[in-house]
């Protein structure tokens, strides 16, 4: 591999892409707008279903304990 040559033809493809340089003022609009979203939601949609997800994961994996435990149990 010689004069930045690849064996590979994806890898040759990929030596040919642009380079991408940052652009500041877009990425202060995409800030701007990502802190106005996050402004305007409200509790009741910040908190969603994910508390009750949680508390029906953490049932089932109580009853899951405890059906092994007795199935454990009346093995002996």
């Amino acid at each position: 591999m010689t004069n930045g040559e690849f064996p590979d033809p994806i890898l040759r493809g990929a030596g040919r892409l642009p380079v991408l340089i940052p652009n500041e003022q877009r990425a202060a609009r995409l800030r701007a707008r990502c802190r106005a979203r996050l402004a305007r939601r409200t509790p009741e949609k910040a908190r969603g279903f994910g508390p009750a997800a949680v508390a029906g994961l953490c049932l089932l994996y109580l009853s899951a304990v405890v059906h092994d435990v007795l199935r454990f149990r009346s093995m002996f």
